[in-house]
């Protein structure tokens, strides 16, 4: 009956734990993706890996204070772990905001279908993009590798002090590295539009009779999009730097967790 009793706890813990990644990771998150089937997902995870990680979560807490605190913990590992690799592919997001606003694309909506928020056209390709990559390089298999490493520690968030500290070190660092990524990725079309105002605003001050701005927006479009393009290989090159960056962040998130 023990058995059963730390089977069943190695269960429900995987499972919050399990829960928490697939409610904000990329491509286990998207609206697209049913709860039902987020649940089965995390279920069958956790059936997986309950026999694996008895060893290592032990009996439950006999209290009912400790016990939520732990599954709450568990909870929020998941969606630490979760959010961090969702905020670095939002780097894609962020360039193609950039680029929206000095295209003037930034007046024209749409719904993203994969997160269900309105964002705007090359912020949407951007991150179809991105998200694409993502997949195609199996970076959610890493993010289930991540999930089952991450129960070799049977402290949960063990010290909070110490968990604290780190983390917030760790979400400064991944901050800078989220605006550099979105700064690599907005540059090469972002620089090419720079060029054109500046043509603009010559011509418009040196005739200032010609109506620059009106005639030049569709040119500047033009521009844009063919920038864009030109710009697509050194894209895929930094979103494969996305994906490298994300599995750091887990190794770094892990370690934190004294795995």
């Amino acid at each position: 009956m023990s058995l059963d009793l730390e089977w069943f706890w190695a269960f429900l813990v995987a499972f919050v734990r399990a829960s928490g990644l697939t409610l904000v990771a990329p491509v286990f998150g998207s609206r697209l993706v049913p709860v039902p089937i987020r649940v089965g997902l995390s279920a069958v995870m956790a059936l997986a890996l309950a026999p694996l990680i008895q060893r290592y979560t032990g009996t439950p807490p006999t209290e009912w204070l400790p016990l939520l605190a732990r599954l709450i913990g568990e909870a929020l590992i998941g969606v630490v772990m979760g959010y961090g690799v969702s905020l670095i592919i939002g780097a894609a997001v962020m360039a193609g905001e950039v680029l929206d606003a000095m295209m003037g694309f930034n007046l024209m909506q749409v719904l993203n279908p994969v997160a269900s928020f309105p964002t705007t056209l090359l912020a949407q390709f951007h991150y179809m993009l991105a998200m694409t990559l993502f997949a195609l390089v199996n970076g959610h298999h890493w993010l289930l590798v991540a999930l089952a490493r991450s129960f070799e520690t049977s402290a949960g968030l063990g010290n909070l002090s110490a968990w604290a500290d780190g983390s917030l070190h760790m979400a400064a660092q991944l901050g800078g590295e989220v605006m550099m990524l979105c700064v690599q990725i907005a540059a090469p079309a972002g620089g090419v539009l720079l060029v054109v105002d500046g043509a603009m605003a010559a011509v418009s001050r040196a005739v200032p009779q010609i109506p620059v701005w009106l005639i030049g927006l569709p040119a500047k479009i033009a521009v844009g999009i063919i920038a864009v393009g030109a710009s697509l290989p050194g894209l895929i090159a930094v979103s494969m730097r996305m994906t490298d960056l994300s599995l750091r962040y887990l190794e770094n998130l892990l370690r934190l967790l004294g795995v």
